[in-house]
């Protein structure tokens, strides 16, 4: 080398310690990304719902104009569409407005339910799992040329997207982020686990229904800007029932439509949608005062108090409403708590649940459910018909001939 007068270059050394990777970036980033892929996927579905609809009417029930709509599990988006679907649904003034200019012109639109009903057939109420059906798959694969499960897309992403933009102006990512306490607050309280479901479900109706005509009795002004958790679920459930909820709406507010305006002071519906929700600041709905509740409708508890003198002074209150609970009624209570926390650690700890008896209260529920099927009675099955005797009672008979083919009859 010396000779040829070329210099001679060492190779290069590595040092063997492996270098540090970049910091994965926190938790709400990621979520914050997520959110934002999730809208551009909602984008391209949205654009090709029509699709949608045409192929899930043309296999379903035909009914009148003013039928609502609603898609069967089959035809559901993935989970994180739903989500924007969900949050954008809930805006009511720019949904509309978005069903009614759609650029292809799908009058079914406006009458277009959130699927609950399939969303409830598609999840593992024992594992709390989302698992979107294989057609249902196919069909978004098909639409958008995305796989269903956005981690897989993530991991795999296609040479080359659709970047479809939105026919309106709406921050869809900023819908989304406006319910994330309400959200949070769901994951916290557990309701959907709740010992006293039920219960929690049949108050919070009365309350949405009280705090509906209310408004009707006040010309539709003052409202709340910290609703209830159940009043606040009710409405969100009830929103995302477009044809039902006009009709209720215009029924209790004396036939004037409300608008979900962004003024919560001149709208009761805007402050359930755009509040900044301190939902467990509020009359406490943990499982124990609801399971308390499901005993004693008038129990009441506020958060816990700042300071130690506040805290012995709200004592006696709640000493005094427990009083008015028998010593079985106290038992039942800490039994249910007991069982159903024992439930939620063996569903954490992936082991199998723990089984009871039926409690007094179950029994009377299937009695009572017994009686009042012994008294509609069963309906027909299939090739069967209701026969009227001579004295009026009913009696279920079965068709001999079910139908013919040809000259002769099959059965």
């Amino acid at each position: 080398a010396n000779a040829l007068d070329i210099e001679v270059l060492q190779p290069p050394t590595y040092d063997q310690t492996p270098r540090p990777g970049p910091a994965p970036l926190p938790e709400s980033q990621r979520w914050d990304l997520l959110i934002k892929l999730a809208v551009t996927r909602f984008a391209g579905w949205w654009s090709n719902i029509g699709s949608v609809i045409n192929h899930a009417s043309a296999y379903s029930h035909h009914g009148s104009k003013e039928v609502a709509v609603q898609l069967a599990k089959d035809y559901l988006p993935p989970l994180d569409v739903l989500l924007v679907w969900y949050a954008f649904a809930l805006d009511s003034n720019v949904y509309d407005d978005a069903c009614r200019n759609h650029e292809r012109g799908i009058p079914q639109l406006r009458k277009l339910c959130f699927p609950w009903p399939a969303i409830r057939d598609v999840i593992d109420m024992d594992k709390m799992q989302f698992s979107l059906p294989r057609a249902a798959q196919n069909l978004f694969s098909n639409l958008s040329g995305q796989s269903s499960d956005i981690i897989m897309y993530l991991k795999s992403p296609p040479a080359y997207t659709d970047d479809r933009k939105l026919p309106f102006e709406v921050n869809l990512f900023a819908e989304v982020k406006k319910h994330e306490s309400f959200i949070n607050a769901s994951h916290e309280l557990l309701w959907i686990r709740s010992p006293a479901l039920q219960g929690t479900l049949v108050r919070a109706s009365v309350e949405y229904l009280d705090f509906q005509l209310s408004r009707s009795a006040v010309g539709n002004e003052g409202g709340t800007s910290h609703p209830f958790f159940g009043l606040s679920l009710l409405w969100r459930t009830h929103r995302l029932y477009p044809l039902q909820y006009e009709a209720f709406i215009k029924e209790v507010v004396n036939g004037q439509p409300v608008s979900d305006s962004k003024s919560p002071k001149k709208n009761a519906n805007s402050s359930l949608e755009n509040a900044d929700l301190d939902l467990l600041a509020q009359q406490c709905r943990c499982w124990t005062c609801e399971r308390i509740r499901d005993d004693l409708p008038t129990f009441t508890l506020a958060a816990p108090p700042y300071s130690s003198s506040q805290a012995s002074s709200s004592s006696n209150p709640r000493q005094q409403q427990q009083l008015s609970l028998s010593s079985d009624q106290v038992r039942q209570v800490k039994d249910d708590l007991g069982f159903y926390h024992a439930t939620e650690e063996a569903r954490r700890r992936k082991v199998p649940l723990p089984t009871r008896p039926p409690t007094a209260a179950e029994k009377e529920a299937e009695k009572i459910a017994k009686e009042k099927q012994k008294e509609i009675g069963y309906m027909p099955g299939l090739n069967e018909y209701f026969e009227i005797l001579p004295d009026g009672t009913r009696k279920i008979s079965r068709q001999k001939t079910v139908g013919t083919w040809g000259k002769g009859a099959w059965v």
